[in-house]
C-alpha cells in the first residue's frame, strides 16, 4: 500500500511538472493523473473503513458518508424519522422541605425580664391563648403604677372641670382659671392614655389592665379606704405576667429557662403553624428559562413515598453564590402535620412542548467534544459526486443539533432537525468513525 501511494506522489509530481514547463492546463493534469491505478481494496466490495481512506479522483467532498445496502447490514443500521414533540418535558429538580418564614411566630418580651417558669416544650403542639412563659419585670410593674398615678390625677382634674363649670356661669372664678382648669384636665387624661397604650405594647392583656383600675374606682365610689385594702396593689404582683402564644403551632425553637434573665432583643420561642410548607428547589443556569411561575409540579417524598402537587411561587432573579443554582420556590399543604422541615424531595416539572421541537431515540446522538451531532440520510449519492456510487445505498449527513432535554432513552431536540427526517439510530457511532476518516482521507485535516 505503501509503494503504491509513493507511485500515485510521483505521477502527481511529474504531472504538474509537465504542466509548468510545456503549458498543458490542469484539465489535461486530471486526464493523465486519471490514468493512476486505484490502490488495492478500492472497489466496490471493500469494506466502509477501506473506501473512507481511499483517495478520490475528485478532491471535493460533499461532507457526507455513504453505505451500501450490504454495508448498512453488516454495521447494523437502523434508520428512524424524527417525530414532533407533542409530550411535555418533565425535568427533574431536587430541593428540600423548609417553614414558611412568613408564618413563623417569634416570643420575645417587650422589656427586660426575668423568666420564672417555662410552660411549653421544645416540638410541642400549643393553641392560641396557652401559657407560655411567666416573667417577672421591674419595668413592668413601674409602667403598671405609672398607669394607676395618670389615672387617679386625671380624675382629680375632672372632678375639678365639673365643679368650675359650675362656678364660671356665676361669676365666681375668673376666665383665666376656668382655661387653666380645663387645659389640665385635657394634660392628665392624654398622659393616662398614653400610660395604658404603653401598657398594650408591653403586650400586658386589657383584662389585667382593668384589673389595675378596678380597685381605684371602687375607692372612688366609697370615697374612703376600707380597711386593709391595697387599691393600688402590691409591686410584686405587678412585676409579673405571663406570655401566651398568639397563634396555634408547633414549637420548633426553645432558647429559654427559668430563672435566667433577658433583653428585649431575646427571642424565646418560635412558633410554626404546620398547616403548610415551603419547598426550595435548585434550577441550574442552563434550565433556568424552562421555569415560571405558575407551572404545576409534582413533589416526591422520597422516603415516605408520597406525592404532593404544587405550583411553582417564585423564582430567583440570581443565581446562589454557593449552589451556582437558581432557587425556586413552591408551597404544599401539610394536613396533620406529617411532612417535616428539612426533608428531602424531588420534583417533576411540566415543561409545555415547544413549536419545532423533534424527538428520536438516544442511540441516534454521538457526543464529541462538547457537541451533539447526528447522521441524517439523504437521497443516494450518483457516482462522480465526491464518493463513489453506492448502488442500493444511502448517504449520511452529520448535523449539528441543540438538546433541549436527553434522557436515557429520548433526546428532545430543540433545533437541527425538522420532523419527518430521518435519522441513524443503531449504528450511529459507527458512521462517526468513518465520517471521521472519510474527512481525513478527502481534506488531510483529521476530523474535529
Amino acid at each position: 500500500m505503501f509503494r503504491k501511494w509513493m507511485v500515485a506522489l510521483m505521477v502527481l509530481a511529474c504531472g504538474v511538472t509537465l504542466a509548468f514547463v510545456s503549458g498543458v492546463f490542469p484539465a489535461q493534469v486530471r486526464d493523465a493523473l486519471g490514468h493512476v491505478v486505484r490502490p488495492t481494496g478500492g472497489t466496490e466490495e471493500s469494506t466502509p473503513h477501506e473506501r473512507a481512506s481511499l483517495p478520490f479522483k475528485e478532491s471535493r467532498w460533499d461532507g457526507t458518508v455513504s453505505l451500501s445496502q450490504e454495508e448498512e447490514q453488516a454495521i447494523g443500521l437502523h434508520v428512524v424519522a424524527a417525530r414532533a414533540q407533542v409530550d411535555p418535558i418533565k425535568m427533574e429538580l431536587t430541593g428540600k422541605t423548609a417553614y414558611d418564614p412568613d408564618t413563623l411566630t417569634r416570643i420575645r418580651p417587650r422589656f427586660d425580664t426575668l423568666v420564672e417558669q417555662v410552660y411549653a416544650a421544645l416540638g410541642q403542639k400549643v393553641k392560641t391563648g396557652q401559657p407560655l412563659v411567666a416573667l417577672h419585670s421591674t419595668d413592668l410593674a413601674s409602667a403598671k403604677s405609672d398607669l394607676q398615678s395618670r389615672y387617679v390625677q386625671w380624675q382629680h382634674d375632672l372632678k375639678l372641670l365639673n365643679l368650675r363649670r359650675e362656678l364660671i356661669k356665676t361669676g365666681a372664678i375668673s376666665k383665666q382659671l376656668w382655661v387653666d382648669t380645663i387645659n389640665d384636665e385635657k394634660k392628665s387624661r392624654l398622659e393616662y392614655t398614653l400610660a395604658g397604650d404603653r401598657l398594650k405594647v408591653l403586650r400586658v392583656p386589657d383584662n389585667e389592665i382593668q384589673q389595675l383600675l378596678t380597685p381605684l374606682r371602687d375607692l372612688e365610689a366609697r370615697g374612703d379606704l376600707a380597711p386593709g385594702s391595697q387599691p393600688f396593689g402590691s409591686i410584686d404582683d405587678k412585676a409579673k405576667m405571663t406570655l401566651v402564644s398568639p397563634v396555634d403551632g408547633v414549637v420548633i425553637e426553645r432558647e429559654v429557662a427559668p430563672q435566667n434573665y433577658y433583653e428585649t432583643s431575646s427571642v424565646l420561642m418560635v412558633i410554626a403553624p404546620l398547616d403548610h410548607l415551603w419547598v426550595m428547589l435548585n434550577v441550574y443556569e442552563l434550565d433556568q428559562d424552562k421555569v415560571k411561575v405558575g407551572q404545576t409540579m409534582e413533589i416526591q417524598f422520597p422516603f415516605l413515598q408520597e406525592k404532593v402537587v404544587g405550583k411553582v411561587q417564585y423564582v430567583a432573579s440570581e443565581v446562589s453564590k454557593e449552589t451556582r443554582a437558581v432557587r425556586v420556590r413552591a408551597s404544599i399543604p401539610n394536613p396533620g402535620a406529617r411532612l417535616k422541615a428539612d426533608m428531602l424531595v424531588k420534583a417533576m416539572i411540566e415543561i409545555p412542548p415547544r413549536k419545532g421541537q423533534t424527538v428520536i431515540p438516544r442511540l441516534a446522538m454521538v457526543s464529541s467534544d462538547g457537541k451533539d451531532f447526528v447522521f441524517v440520510r439523504k437521497p443516494a449519492n450518483p457516482a462522480g459526486q465526491g464518493q463513489p456510487a453506492t448502488a442500493g445505498g444511502d448517504r449520511f449527513e452529520r448535523r449539528t443539533i441543540d438538546v433541549a432535554q436527553e434522557s436515557h432513552d429520548l433526546v428532545i431536540v430543540d433545533k437541527g432537525l425538522v420532523a419527518g427526517e430521518e435519522v441513524a439510530c443503531d449504528g450511529s457511532l459507527i458512521l462517526a468513525q468513518l465520517y471521521e476518516d472519510t474527512q481525513t482521507a478527502a481534506t488531510g485535516v483529521p476530523g474535529e
